[in-house]
């Protein structure tokens, strides 16, 4: 770092962007932050084309609302991120599947140049709100991220991280995937299927809104029965459950068009989606 670069802190999404502004406000810090776009753990990679990507998401995924879009000029906040003039310091959980890959890409499109980074890692700092072991930087307040100093954690990253991190981003995008969790550290990628056993495991044999499937099979991933950081969203589950009753692996009715619309339950008498009172399955 140059004494004429200016720091700025980096992150994936704007709500951690904001818990980290938050945070660094508190101890009396006024530098920059900037929010990362794009979800990368999900979708096509490779081309990065945002129209064949919101294609793919238009037809894997199903928002409970009206989707937000992405900001107007995506690119603008990691061109700032990556200015010349800067010394960014890179803030990110790397246990959070989304986190990680949105870190993968900017350390590729660093492509070399120097930065600091903040990792969130584990349970090794006090929490507020919850004993639970932290395994996302969207999990923490910033009263957490100040009460843990999480900022005095600021250290350069290595040649051979970069090295290494850079190299798994190229295999990811060789290997283009559907989806991308964490396992054992690492990002590696997965089929589109690969929640399809727990959330039929989930389902009962009596019929519940879509939405209680949904919420059950987040928190079973969240809390620490299995791995966290899947890159699991409320999105893909949606569409997958939806999905599996097109197959007949669950059942599925309602007219939609939210969550709350439709009701699940366990495959038992050989249909999947079964036509709703007053209206077909959409």
């Amino acid at each position: 770092m140059t004494g004429a670069s200016k720091v700025v802190h980096v992150t994936w999404g704007a709500a951690r962007a904001d818990s980290v502004r938050q945070a660094l406000r508190l101890q009396g810090r006024a530098e920059r932050v900037i929010a990362l776009t794009h979800v990368l753990d999900v979708g096509p990679i490779e081309p990065f084309d945002p129209e064949a990507r919101r294609i793919w998401f238009a037809e894997n995924t199903r928002p409970d609302d009206d989707p937000e879009g992405e900001p107007t000029d995506p690119e603008a906040p990691w061109a700032e991120a990556r200015d010349p003039g800067v010394h960014p310091v890179y803030w990110a959980c790397l246990t959070d599947a989304a986190e990680h890959a949105c870190f993968l890409r900017f350390v590729s499109r660093m492509a070399g140049r120097p930065f600091d980074i903040v990792e969130v890692i584990g349970s090794d700092f006090p929490r507020l709100s919850a004993a639970s072991t932290v395994w996302s930087l969207g999990q923490l307040r910033p009263e957490e991220m100040v009460a843990a100093d999480l900022v005095s954690g600021r250290r350069p990253f290595t040649e051979a991280e970069n090295e290494a991190a850079t190299a798994r981003w190229a295999k990811l995008r060789r290997e283009n995937a559907p989806l991308r969790i964490v396992r054992d550290g690492t990002l590696v990628s997965a089929p589109l299927t690969h929640f399809d056993d727990v959330l039929t495991g989930f389902a009962t044999g009596e019929w519940e809104l879509l939405i209680k499937l949904v919420a059950r099979v987040i928190g079973h991933l969240d809390d620490g029965s299995d791995q966290p950081g899947q890159g699991c969203s409320y999105e893909l589950l949606f569409a997958r459950i939806l999905a599996l009753g097109q197959s007949g692996a669950l059942e599925v009715t309602g007219s939609g068009p939210g969550m709350r619309d439709f009701k699940v339950r366990r495959f038992a008498d050989g249909h999947g989606m079964v036509p709703a009172p007053g209206g077909p399955m959409t």
